[in-house]
């Protein structure tokens, strides 16, 4: 499947506005933490794995992997709060402010659109 690389403010065949269209992840979760913005309880855990996953099977059930309660959202967490003690050779989390039923885990340092 095609994936975006840009998107724009306004996209007039399908009269969408994305107002945050120019906006870096540093800029959402800067936004989010400041202003006390809800987020989706997903982004509040991590998934640790022993081996890499494809990320084209990390929707798929029973996965290789612990799913972990971070008790507040990934970006607040320290390295040592996301890998574990000891640390987790992989470790996924959800980044999408969309659905995240439509997305997968991904590492913390990739874009969403990884997976």
């Amino acid at each position: 499947a095609a994936q975006r690389i840009s998107l724009d403010v306004w996209e007039d065949g399908k009269r969408t506005l994305n107002p945050m269209a120019g906006w870096s992840w540093s800029d959402i979760i800067a936004y989010a933490d400041a202003k006390g913005v809800p987020v989706n309880e997903g982004h509040n855990f991590a998934y640790r794995a022993q081996a890499p996953i494809e990320a084209t099977k990390r929707h798929l059930p029973n996965l290789p992997w612990e799913k972990v309660p971070l008790g507040k959202p990934f970006w607040q967490c320290t390295e040592k709060e996301l890998k574990g003690d000891p640390a987790a050779p992989i470790t996924y989390v959800f980044k999408s402010f969309g659905d995240i039923h439509t997305t997968v885990p991904v590492e913390p340092h990739e874009s969403e659109r990884a997976g």
